[in-house]
């Protein structure tokens, strides 16, 4: 059966590649998006590994050659230290509104030849600079005898020169520490400080029984005409009574340059003779036992000797510029320094060391020491 055709104007499908006309009910497709922009890329240039590889190297040798530097101007200070004038330096402790100056010296710990040495130092630098008065700050337990006996001539120095001179002491000022200190103006201590122990003390060892247990015989011989020469001098023998003897007539001559140090400085305080030698028996004393018998003046702190010494040069309190003398710092410290020396000089433990250490174990130390 033939079909018919739809008559009228009926819209006909376009035909393939043929834009439909218009009313057809066809949306032509969408148009495509734009294309994006272009990227750009930036590259930097990096210096290669051979200018790298350089550039480390010499910071490396730069760093090397300073440190080196530093470590050569430390030994040479350590070395060349005692052909240099040694430097004091003033450290603020008091502003004042005169242009009248108090020194205050330091002294602390154990009194040997490096502290007397201090001392000098400072004092040359007051005398050089016009100081007005000294405070001799003490924490000491004491030392040796000549070492002590030097400070004290350097307080003398400063007696000498109308320097007045006023003794702080701290937590202890025994023995030495009270030797070097007896011939001041005035001398004030803290409440919880501990003084006096006026006397002398030596030890030595012996090594005789020692000696005996390992089988070892040592043999000291002496010149014809000098029989005393190992007298209180062998480490080897036990001591016998003429050994004690003469060590003893060492310490008597030292107590009583001792006794007269206190004498000098303390006999219108403590009063007679005998009451000096009554304390002067090695006996060690409070502040407040000390102060009742004569050997200090008063009981303070720093401040207050500092206000006394203002005193007696006619000033206030807080009147005069107070400084306080000391070293300057090391380059890289004198402990370390001296450490390596020793560790890069030394050497086997030969016979001559080993004598040379019995000789000085057997050699008698006398000491201005409290314990």
């Amino acid at each position: 059966m033939n079909q018919q055709q739809p008559s009228g104007n009926v819209p006909q499908p376009p035909h393939h590649g043929q834009t439909p006309p218009p009313g057809y009910g066809y949306m032509p497709p969408p148009p495509p998006p734009p294309p994006p922009p272009p990227q750009r890329v930036y590259v930097t240039a990096k210096p290669g590994g051979f200018v790298r590889a350089v550039g480390f190297i010499f910071g490396l040798l730069l760093f090397g050659g300073i440190f080196l530097m530093g470590i050569v101007i430390g030994i040479a200070i350590m070395f060349g230290r005692s052909s240099v004038d040694r430097v004091v330096l003033e450290e603020h402790y008091q502003d004042g509104g005169s242009s009248r100056r108090i020194a205050i010296i330091p002294i602390e710990g154990i009194i040997d030849w490096n502290k007397a040495t201090f001392v000098r130092d400072c004092v040359d630098h007051v005398l050089s600079e016009d100081f007005d008065a000294v405070v001799l700050r003490i924490d000491s337990p004491g030392g040796g005898v000549t070492s002590s006996d030097e400070i004290w001539y350097e307080v003398q120095r400063l007696h000498k020169n109308n320097i007045d001179v006023v003794a702080s002491y701290g937590g202890i000022a025994a023995s030495g520490g009270y030797y070097v200190s007896c011939t001041a103006d005035h001398i004030m201590a803290q409440q919880t400080c501990i003084t006096g122990s006026i006397g002398v003390i030596a030890q030595v060892m012996t090594f005789e029984g020692l000696l005996d247990k390992v089988g070892i015989e040592p043999i000291t011989l002496v010149a014809t005409n000098s029989p005393n020469k190992d007298v209180a001098n062998d480490i080897f023998h036990s001591w016998s009574e003429q050994d004690r003897a003469k060590v003893i007539d060492m310490l008597d001559a030292s107590y009583e340059t001792f006794l007269k140090r206190v004498a000098d400085g303390r006999g219108e305080a403590i009063g007679d003779a005998s009451a000096i030698r009554d304390l002067a028996d090695g006996s060690i004393y409070t502040a407040e036992q000390a102060k009742a018998s004569g050997l200090i003046d008063s009981i303070g702190y720093l401040d207050d000797a500092v206000v006394e010494a203002e005193r007696m040069i006619g000033l206030g309190p807080r009147s005069a510029e107070v400084v306080v003398l000391r070293y300057p710092p090391s380059l890289f410290g004198d402990g370390l320094l001296m450490q390596a020396h020793q560790r890069t000089t030394s050497t086997p433990l030969d016979a001559e060391r080993i004598r040379t250490f019995a000789n000085e174990l057997a050699a008698p130390r006398l000491m201005y020491l409290s314990w």
